[in-house]
């Protein structure tokens, strides 16, 4: 004799299933807030992202403006970090290189995850020779390196000015493979779970199966890679200020503000050494906020 659910245990079902969706990212939050070191991370970037939008409406000085004091005995009151080389306040450069630097990394990803997370759900999803072209596409990719391919864009491309946005595409460029690659072995192990092989055999369309299963349960290890991407785009891009390839002048860099350092580091090292650290610590809790997250996003923490 066969049971007929009734129309309540039908509806139990898919209200259990959100239940435990979102109980698995609220889990995540608290093993996140249990990192010590990511939570400090995340206060330092949160403060810094909050310089970087004051500094579209106010900086203490104009950041191109020339002589506004000596850089003898330069700390003072009114000038908190000093002057450069060329008399102009440290911390206002200091504020719009935040914006370059946070924009560089932030936009970086946004190309990176458009281009690797589509590229790399074809690659797993489909398999064959689709997965065969684009694998040899990555391949061919890794064995160019990254530095050659952003000065090819920036120098001959951008005749050496480029402006903020190509240096986001040069960079996306030679950092979308890593994302290719990781979402590809996603997509070749979730494919064959039950649930979507259940969705295959019910008639849903490759494209449904694909952002519809496939790319949310993909989202943890694609949000860690690219918080980790995000710190190797802003060293990147103040590689490129410091070789002078990045975003030209008057617009002040972290890369290019150490660059004009180095011509009067034994006179007055702090022009050097402030937007170095800035950058260190930026880099650092970028990276704590990754293992954050990704210790957070591990089932296998849940222990």
């Amino acid at each position: 004799m066969s049971v007929v659910p009734s129309l309540v245990d039908q509806e139990y079902v898919p209200e259990t299933i959100v239940r435990e969706q979102s109980s698995l990212w609220a889990d995540a939050w608290r093993r996140l807030r249990r990192n010590r070191l990511a939570l400090v991370a995340t206060v330092y970037l949160g403060l810094l992202i909050v310089v970087a939008i004051v500094g579209f409406f106010y900086t203490p000085y104009s950041t191109s403006h020339q002589g506004v004091g000596p850089i003898e005995g330069s700390f003072s009151a009114k000038h908190w970090l000093g002057l450069d080389s060329a008399g102009r306040d440290i911390l206002s450069r200091l504020m719009i290189g935040a914006q370059v630097s946070l924009a560089v990394g932030l936009g970086t990803q946004v190309f990176v995850v458009s281009v690797g997370v589509v590229v790399g759900l074809l690659a797993g999803y489909l398999r064959g020779a689709v997965d065969s072209v684009i694998t040899l596409v990555i391949n061919v990719f890794y064995g160019i390196p990254d530095l050659l391919v952003a000065l090819i864009l920036v120098v001959v491309v951008a005749n050496g000015k480029p402006s903020i946005i190509f240096i986001m595409i040069a960079i996306s460029a030679t950092r979308w493979m890593d994302m290719a690659r990781l979402v590809r072995g996603q997509a070749l192990s979730i494919r064959e779970r039950e649930y979507v092989e259940a969705a295959r055999a019910s008639g849903a369309k490759p494209g449904k199966v694909i952002f519809g299963h496939i790319l949310p349960n993909s989202l943890g290890p694609i949000i860690v890679q690219a918080t980790f991407g995000v710190p190797q785009a802003i060293l990147f891009e103040a590689f490129l200020s410091f070789l002078g390839l990045g975003v030209p002048p008057p617009t002040p860099s972290w890369g290019s503000m150490a660059f004009d350092g180095t011509q009067a580091i034994q006179t007055a090292p702090h022009i050097v050494l402030v937007p170095s650290i800035a950058l260190s610590l930026t880099l650092m809790a970028f990276n704590f906020l990754g293992d954050g997250l990704r210790d957070a996003l591990d089932p296998r923490q849940k222990r």
